[in-house]
């Protein structure tokens, strides 16, 4: 049983047809074509190269936007750390303030203005570490680092 092919599709197939010949010609042929139907083949190249150069940037504006959207969704993520866990991350955390602890060498803490953490501060700093201990969990390439 052989399906009959509608207009539509007999058009579309055509139009794909037309544009894998254009896709296939070599810029030489291009321009010879271009040329045989009187056309201003430079105009053309130029309007061409204008059409390209305003796709890149919509890609890039849409990469941009969906880059914007995943970021968005992960920070709305709330963390997911046992009571138990924050309390150790922030044993943790003030030890590194301290200057106690192996794991404390080479981590620095900023603090603002020369005072200490504010306690949203320290509230996002242990959300932080509880993310990346848990995110280190996850990763079995990590080597503790």
């Amino acid at each position: 049983m052989t399906k009959k092919i509608t207009a539509t599709e007999e058009l579309r197939r055509i139009g794909e047809a037309f544009d894998d010949s254009i896709l296939a010609a070599s810029p030489e042929e291009l321009r010879e074509e271009l040329a045989a139907q009187g056309l201003d083949v430079e105009k053309v190249v130029a309007e061409m190269d204008a059409i390209n150069a305003s796709v890149k940037l919509a890609g890039a504006k849409m990469r941009l936007e969906r880059a914007r959207d995943a970021v968005k969704a992960a920070k709305s993520q709330p963390t997911v750390v046992s009571s138990a866990e924050r309390e150790s991350v922030r044993a943790k955390l003030h030890d590194m303030r301290a200057g106690k602890g192996g794991n404390a060498s080479g981590r620095m803490m900023a603090a603002r203005k020369g005072d200490g953490l504010s306690e949203s501060d320290e509230e996002g700093a242990v959300d932080d570490m509880a993310q990346l201990e848990t995110l280190e969990a996850q990763d079995p390439e990590t080597d503790g680092e």
